[in-house]
């Protein structure tokens, strides 16, 4: 670790469909920038992110996948080994939200580690013409166990923060993994002590018992001997 810019390593995977603002989300937190020029993604990108969370090195690898259908068979290799899932939708557009439900989630629970933290984004907060209802994603988050928050690639409202409390999360968890790991290995050393030393405690016990026959034997032997040298003893 002394050795490297970061303490954590984590995968994110960007998801959702054509023209919510994935790229533009991943460009406003890797690089700080914004283009109102709206490029369409062809298979698969991705951007490096180091940052300082509670005085640790977090290294952020962000993959933003292509959310039209003929790219799918490229960037369904890209779910495994993800540590969290960033599900993106367009606040004014009411589809993109209901298209989380009806395909993304079916994505996610086919192609994904079952253990994956979920991030929703609803993005172009800035905009007016809003069709979704915070309260109802919101609703539908805590139901499906998910991270919410409303976002503007434009103007960067929410962005930082939303990936700041993913990548939070994650490290936490990663704690919990590996704290949880070294208590299994103090149990199991445990157990084998505990097992060793009943082991050790019967051993002696049978020891014990064999040194007590062995005496029993040499005890009768050495009574034998007694009567014998008495019986050769002169009589007369």
């Amino acid at each position: 670790m002394a050795n490297r810019e970061y303490d954590y390593l984590f995968k994110l995977v960007i998801i959702g469909n054509s023209g919510v603002g994935k790229s533009a989300l991943l460009l406003r937190f890797a690089d700080d920038t914004f283009s109102e020029n709206y490029i369409t993604t062809i298979g698969v990108d991705f951007r490096f992110k180091t940052l300082k969370v509670d005085n640790k090195g977090l290294k952020l690898q962000i993959w933003d996948t292509a959310g039209q259908e003929r790219f799918r068979t490229i960037t369904n290799a890209y779910y495994k080994g993800a540590d969290a899932i960033v599900i993106v939708y367009d606040t004014t557009c009411q589809q993109s939200f209901d298209d989380i439900e009806k395909f993304w989630l079916n994505e996610i629970e086919s192609y994904a580690e079952k253990n994956a933290e979920l991030l929703l984004l609803g993005n172009k907060s800035d905009l007016n013409t809003k069709q979704v209802q915070s309260e109802r994603v919101q609703e539908y988050a805590q139901k499906r166990n998910m991270m919410f928050f409303e976002t503007s690639a434009k103007t960067a409202d929410g962005v930082e923060e939303a990936f700041k409390k993913i990548a939070i999360k994650l490290m936490a968890k990663r704690d919990q993994q590996v704290q949880d790991k070294k208590d299994r290995r103090k149990q199991q050393k445990q157990t084998s002590l505990q097992t060793k030393n009943s082991s050790y405690e019967n051993n002696s016990y049978v020891d014990n018992k064999q040194e007590d026959r062995q005496q029993n034997v040499n005890l009768w032997q050495k009574k034998g001997d007694e009567k014998a040298k008495e019986s050769q003893q002169c009589q007369c």
